[in-house]
Order: C-alpha cells, then sequence, then structure tokens
C-alpha cells in the first residue's frame, strides 16, 4: 500500500490517498471514496491487507476499512513493493511467465521476513530469486542471463546471494541440465522440431560419455554437431558462433566441448536422425 495526495470531490479538497495494491484502487483517507479504479492486485501482498468494499450508489469504502488505512500510513511498508515492482519489471525483461514471477516474489519476502536483505544488494537478492524460482518452476536460466537484467549486479555476487539464499530458506533447487535448457536454445536459433528433439537425444546419449563439461557447453556442441546433418538449410548454416550465442557460452568453450564429443557421434546421435556414413558431414574439429 502506498500513500499520496490527490482531490477528492466529496471533500473538495486535497487529501491524502491510499493506493490498494490488491484492488488497484485508489482512496480517500478522510472519506473512503474510491478516487480511482483500476484491474491491478498482486497475490503476494500481506495478507489482502486493504479489503475494500465499495457500495453502488456512492463508490466508498467500507467505513471499517478507514482505521485501518490510517494504522497502515503511519507504518508504511513501501520497500517490500518497491521490491515487487522491481522483481515484475527483471521477469518482464526476460519474458518470464507469471507463476515464476510471483514465486520469486514469494522468495524475496521470505527472506526479507528473516531480515536476510538488510544491507546487502537487492539487485543481487531479487536476481538470485529469479534465479532460484526458474529452476524450481522447471524453466531454468543460466546466471548470465539472469544478471542481463539485475540492474549492474554481477554474475559473481548473485550466484554467491543464491547461495546464501538456498541455506537460510532451505530452499532444495534443481542443478541445470542441458536437456532443460535445449528446447529454448534450439528455438532461438530456429531449429525444427525434428532438429529439437535430436538435440534432446544426443544430450542425454552423451550423459552416458565421461566427458566433463558444463550443461550449457554439452549443449551447444550437439546443436552444432545435429545444425550441421540437418535437412533444413538455414539450420545448416547455422555458425559456432549463431549455437554459442543461443547457448551462452564463448565460442571457445563449445570449441572444446564439440572435439571431445565429436569421437563419440556414431554412439550419441540417433540412427533414426542420420545414416551411420552422413556422420562424414561433420566437420572435424
Amino acid at each position: 500500500m502506498e500513500n499520496d495526495s490527490g482531490f477528492c470531490s466529496d471533500c473538495k479538497a486535497y487529501t491524502e490517498v491510499v493506493l490498494d495494491h490488491r484492488s488497484g484502487d485508489t482512496i480517500c483517507t478522510e472519506c473512503g471514496l474510491v478516487l480511482e479504479e483500476r484491474a491491478r492486485s498482486d497475490p503476494i501482498t500481506d495478507n489482502g491487507v486493504l479489503a475494500v468494499n465499495i457500495s453502488n450508489d456512492n463508490k466508498k469504502a467500507d467505513s471499517c476499512v478507514l482505521p485501518r488505512l490510517h494504522k497502515t500510513l503511519r507504518n508504511p511498508d513501501k520497500s517490500l513493493h518497491v521490491a515487487f515492482e522491481s522483481l515484475g519489471v527483471m521477469a518482464d525483461r526476460l519474458a518470464l511467465v507469471a507463476t515464476i514471477r510471483d514465486h520469486a516474489k514469494e522468495l524475496y519476502k521470505k527472506a526479507d521476513n528473516r531480515k536476510f536483505c538488510r544491507g546487502r544488494n537487492c539487485d543481487a537478492i531479487m536476481a538470485a530469486c529469479l534465479f532460484l524460482a526458474c529452476q524450481e518452476k522447471g524453466f531454468p536460466r543460466t546466471l548470465k542471463e539472469i544478471a542481463t537484467v539485475a540492474n549492474g549486479a554481477s554474475r559473481k555476487e548473485i550466484n554467491r546471494m543464491k547461495e546464501l539464499l538456498k541455506k537460510i530458506l532451505e530452499v532444495d533447487s534443481k542443478t541445470t541440465n542441458a536437456g532443460d535448457l535445449s528446447r529454448r536454445c534450439c528455438s532461438m536459433i530456429g531449429m525444427a522440431n525434428q532438429d529439437m528433439r535430436a538435440v534432446l537425444e544426443t544430450l542425454n546419449k552423451s550423459e552416458e560419455i565421461d566427458v566433463r563439461r558444463s550443461p550449457q557447453s554439452a549443449l551447444a556442441a550437439v546443436m552444432y554437431m545435429i545444425a550441421q546433418l540437418s535437412n533444413d538449410k538455414s539450420t545448416r548454416d547455422l555458425t559456432l558462433q549463431d549455437v554459442s550465442q543461443a547457448a551462452d557460452v564463448a565460442v571457445a568453450t563449445t570449441e572444446k566441448a564439440y572435439k571431445d564429443l565429436y569421437p563419440y557421434a556414431s554412439r550419441i546421435i540417433p540412427n533414426w536422425f542420420v545414416k551411420l556414413e552422413d556422420l562424414k558431414k561433420l566437420c572435424v574439429p
């Protein structure tokens, strides 16, 4: 809830008004008139601190609300609402769904309730909450992606906050694997469904090989393999740089992972996707 001032037509004067984040209404604290109605809500706001009943005839808030209005105005909790607004902006910039955004808010609120946010970089904390929410909801994002919307907070700082949050909130976040990232990364470079399926199956088979590479680098290498063997010309034209950018890794990192996986191509690439003799189309690292 936020307080401000506005002109009330009933009081015929500028009065103190309050914005109810649950309903989106702007209400005069002197007479209870709803000055502005907006469809806005936030499921994370404390128990719907303000519950407003509007009558059809005069559109005024129920009189029992007014004492609570003044009580809230004396103890505004603006910082949490500001944080929620920032989290919403971050989530929108990453095109995250509402369930992830709201879960990130829940995590931040729990951390705030435990006084974790005091004296720390709130941007890094919010970014860490988004990272954890993405993982918990099964739509993981890389630290590098999260950092692009973190208002200057570094990946190192976000990762440190993430680890601290996991401990204090007892969050058992999933480890990001290449399979979780594959469909989104493949879509980014326009791969067809058949190629995406081949990427995912190749990734799953590559886990049987003792090649210690990060999920993103393994994904980039496999995407590059499948791209070279694709029936789609636009996919075959994809470069190392294209797949590396989609997987959020350096080109040199993709090259190393590709070199490690190349000797096992016949074992990991599904035979329904390509014939054994066609594997010679793959670039030799």
